[in-house]
C-alpha cells in the first residue's frame, strides 16, 4: 500500500480552525478523504484543535492516520514538529512514498528545511494555489519530484528557478457534476439574473466594479434585470435599489442549486498587489453550469475564454455594457453557456485517481 505525508500550513494554524472553510480547505480535505478511498496510507499531521475538523470530514477511514503537531499556537513551530514526526517515522516504517505539500507557504520553511528527500521520502509534490516566494523556492529546489500548479501565472513563479522539480498545471473543480445547467429552461419573461460569487468581503473580487455597472445599465435594461452577490461575512445593506441581492456567507453544498438559478456569471476580480486570483474556483463554477462569463482581463481568467464562453471588460461602462448584451440577446447567452461549459469540462475537472497516477504517485 503506497504511503503519504500531507503536510499543509493551514491545518497547522490554530486560528484557522476557528473560521469558516473556504476553497483551498475543502479541497484538500476532499483530497484526503479520496486518496484514502483509493488505498492510499495518508498521514495527515494537525494542531490539535483541528482534530475533529477532519474526523468529520474523513469519517471512519482505516488508510487516514492524523498526527497532531504541537506548536503552542505558532504553525510555525507546529511544522517543525511535523518534520520531526515524519523523520521519526520514516525510521521505523520506511520512508514514505511521497510527501504531499497542499500549498505554498512560508511557514513550512523550517520543516522543508529540516526534511530531506531520499531519507524520508522518495518523491516530492507541491499543489501550488498561490504564487511562491524566493524563501520557499530556496527551500525546495532540490525537493525531486513535482509542482503541479492551479494556473498558468502561478507556474510562471516555479519555471526556469532551478528546481529539481518539474512543474506542471493540473487543476479542477472537485465534484464537477454537481455543476450541471438548469434542465428546464427558467420563463422567457423572467428577470434575467446576473450573479457574482466569491468571498465578497475582498476588494480584489471587484463587487463594487459590479454594482456600478448594474447602475450605468440603461433604466429599461435594468428593469428587466437583477444583480445577486454571493457571499459576505458582512453583506452590505442597499436600500431603495431595487434587482440587488446580497448574501452572507453559504454552506458549500447550496452553491450549485444557487447557481441554476442564474443567467449570466461577473467576474470583476483585479489585481490588488497584495491579493489577487490564483485560478477562480467560482468562475469555472459558472462556466460549468453553463452561464456566460463577463470576466476581467487578469491572466487566470483569460486563459479561461480563449475559446470562447464570455466577454471581457475591465471598467464598470464596459461591464455595463457587456451585461446589456447578454440581457437583451438570448442567443447570445446559450451560445456563450455552452462554450463555457465545454471548455470547462474538457480542461478544469478534477480527478483525484488521474492526479495520482500523473504526479503523485506515476511510479506506484
Amino acid at each position: 500500500m503506497p504511503s503519504v505525508a500531507f503536510l499543509e500550513k493551514v491545518f497547522l494554524d490554530r486560528r484557522a480552525s476557528t473560521a469558516a472553510l473556504r476553497g483551498v480547505e475543502f479541497f484538500n480535505l476532499r483530497l484526503i478523504r479520496e486518496l484514502c478511498a483509493l488505498g492510499v496510507r495518508t498521514t495527515l499531521f494537525v494542531e490539535p484543535h483541528w482534530a475533529g475538523i477532519v474526523a468529520k470530514a474523513v469519517p471512519d477511514s482505516e488508510n487516514l492516520r492524523v498526527i497532531t503537531a504541537i506548536g503552542g499556537g505558532s504553525s510555525l513551530l507546529a511544522g517543525a514538529s511535523a518534520a520531526m514526526s515524519i523523520r521519526r517515522l520514516a525510521r521505523r516504517e520506511g520512508a514514505f512514498d511521497a510527501l504531499l505539500l497542499g500549498n505554498v507557504a512560508n511557514r513550512l520553511l523550517p520543516a522543508l528545511w529540516w526534511l530531506r528527500a531520499g531519507r524520508d521520502f522518495r518523491r516530492a509534490l507541491l499543489v501550488a494555489h498561490r504564487e511562491t516566494s524566493p524563501r520557499f523556492l530556496r527551500a525546495i529546489r532540490r525537493l525531486p519530484g513535482r509542482v503541479v500548479a492551479v494556473s498558468k501565472p502561478v507556474a510562471a513563479g516555479f519555471r526556469g528557478k532551478g528546481l529539481a522539480a518539474d512543474v506542471v498545471v493540473d487543476y479542477g473543480v472537485m465534484g464537477a457534476d454537481r455543476f450541471h445547467p438548469l434542465e428546464t429552461p427558467r420563463r422567457e419573461d423572467a428577470p434575467v439574473r446576473f450573479c457574482v460569487l466569491g468571498a465578497l468581503d475582498n476588494a480584489w473580487k471587484g463587487a463594487d466594479t459590479a454594482l456600478a455597472a448594474f447602475r450605468l445599465l440603461p433604466p429599461a435594461v435594468r428593469a428587466r434585470c437583477e444583480l445577486h452577490l454571493m457571499a459576505y461575512r458582512d453583506p452590505p445593506t442597499i436600500r431603495d435599489e431595487p434587482g440587488i441581492f446580497t448574501y452572507g456567507w453559504q454552506d458549500v453544498g447550496a452553491i450549485p442549486d444557487f447557481l441554476r438559478s442564474m443567467d449570466a456569471m461577473l467576474v470583476p476580480s483585479r489585481d490588488e498587489n497584495v491579493m489577487r486570483e490564483t485560478f477562480s474556483q467560482s468562475a469555472v463554477q459558472g462556466m460549468l453550469t453553463g452561464l456566460p462569463v463577463i470576466h476581467s482581463p487578469i491572466p487566470v481568467l483569460a486563459e479561461k475564454f480563449d475559446c470562447g464562453g464570455g466577454l471581457r471588460a475591465e471598467t464598470p461602462e464596459e461591464f455595463a455594457a457587456a451585461m446589456e448584451k447578454i440581457a437583451t440577446d438570448p442567443a447570445l447567452r446559450s451560445r456563450l453557456g455552452a462554450e463555457a461549459r465545454a471548455t470547462a469540462l474538457s480542461r478544469y475537472v478534477w480527478d483525484t485517481a488521474r492526479f495520482m497516477r500523473r504526479h503523485l504517485l506515476p511510479a506506484t
